[in-house]
């Protein structure tokens, strides 16, 4: 029977391959009963077992949850790509598991850990393959580790988990790996807040802000970080830079919720009621519920109250921002070159036509950018003349020269 066995896995991994790996596994799992596995197919069936997890549905959350714990119990060779492409499975397992179990009732949610599987997978093993990045469609997409990393710290920050001196060395080496990565720094923040080191974690998402400033989210968490009884003015002017980020209205609700708070919090209940009730307006046409947290700094304005908003408070404020994050660069003084317009339909994920500038400096610098990311009318004449800042070879800060402002 052993034998049997032993040449049904071997001859069910090109089945496998070929697109019936949850046949052939239910096929070993049913032969092999209790009896365990010759050893000798240990690897064979490491690889049915990772394509039976490739073909699984994304909904099939316990089957490929049994699957990666039968695998776990193989001697297989590791460091190998086998084991590689188990855990990109693995990780595909954690992103669908959080998708279904999103509004979710705790009783109808099956769980699994990413925390867990890497304490079993070893993350000494990862390969030199395991932090190339590949390119797909002309877009470069992350590596294996840069994807783990990610994952990871989203569970360790919703479980207060504190990280392994491994993890740390881990992303630490990503850092070294990846220093054009906003996202590696990112989980490095949230990693340094998790572990209740505020000044490194302010340290680190700035610099992630600075290789993306137009991303909301950088914004938003540094922010938080800023407590607005100590500083209020910094503390909105960041979440006004979150909330003036590219991105639709749908995705800035937790902003300016976080704004109500701050302005309720400085007793200024006209600018927390009109954000509130913004967050109102977008939710009920989404259909979605309003927050515990909403609710309650609702319920903490007098009702005597009447919206107003704080647009201008936010301008006066945003230069806090900006002397926050760019005091260190030495602005650069540039004028307008050419004016490069999108190809017919082409738009960014939002849906708007990205005209580009090229700017160039008094020693023939060239550099391009897109002006309507900074709040600039892309429209504006050639020979307009702007200062900008520079970081890792982009720019990260734009804006007309002061005379232009004065004009305009």
């Amino acid at each position: 029977m052993t034998q049997q066995i032993a040449r049904y896995v071997s001859e069910g991994v090109d089945l496998a391959k070929a697109g019936k790996a949850l046949e052939v596994y239910n096929q070993v799992i049913q032969y092999s009963g209790n009896n365990s596995l010759p050893e000798k197919s240990h690897y064979a069936f490491g690889w049915i077992i990772y394509y039976a997890l490739h073909q699984a549905a994304d909904s099939a959350i316990h089957l490929r949850k049994t699957m990666l714990a039968r695998y776990l119990r193989l001697n297989v060779p590791k460091p190998h790509k086998l084991h590689s492409m188990i855990l990109t499975q693995a990780l595909r397992l954690y992103k669908d598991a959080g998708t279904l179990s999103f509004n979710r009732g705790k009783e109808d949610v099956v769980r699994f850990s990413l925390i867990r599987f890497a304490e079993l997978w070893d993350i000494s093993n990862f390969r030199p393959g395991d932090w190339r990045r590949k390119e797909y469609e002309g877009k470069q997409l992350g590596s294996t580790v840069e994807k783990f990393i990610t994952h990871y710290v989203d569970e360790l920050t919703e479980t207060s988990t504190t990280p392994s001196p491994g993890f740390n060395r881990l992303i630490d080496d990503a850092l070294a790996a990846f220093p054009d990565s906003h996202n590696i720094l990112y989980q490095r923040g949230m990693v340094h807040i998790i572990e209740k080191n505020k000044a490194d974690a302010i340290a680190t998402l700035k610099k992630a802000v600075l290789l993306a400033p137009t991303k909301h989210y950088l914004w938003y968490r540094l922010a938080t970080l800023i407590d607005s009884g100590e500083d209020l003015r910094l503390h909105i002017s960041l979440l006004f830079k979150a909330l003036s980020s590219p991105g639709p209205e749908q995705f800035k609700g937790k902003i300016r919720i976080a704004l109500a708070k701050a302005w309720a919090g400085a007793g200024i209940h006209k600018f927390a009621l009109h954000e509130l009730l913004t967050v109102k307006r977008v939710y009920s046409l989404n259909g979605w519920h309003l927050s515990p947290e909403f609710n309650r700094i609702f319920k903490s304005i007098p009702e005597n109250t009447s919206p107003e908003d704080p647009e201008n408070a936010y301008r006066r404020a945003e230069p806090s921002a900006d002397s926050f994050i760019y005091d260190a660069l030495t602005p650069l003084e540039v004028r307008k070159t050419y004016h490069k317009m999108p190809k017919e339909g082409e738009t960014d994920k939002f849906g708007n036509a990205e005209i580009a500038w090229r700017v160039t400096d008094e020693n023939g610098g060239n550099f391009w950018f897109q002006p309507r990311r900074f709040g600039i009318d892309p429209q504006l004449p050639l020979g307009t003349s702007l200062l900008i800042k520079i970081y890792n070879g982009k720019i990260v800060k734009a804006e007309l020269s002061p005379s232009i402002r004065k004009e305009s």
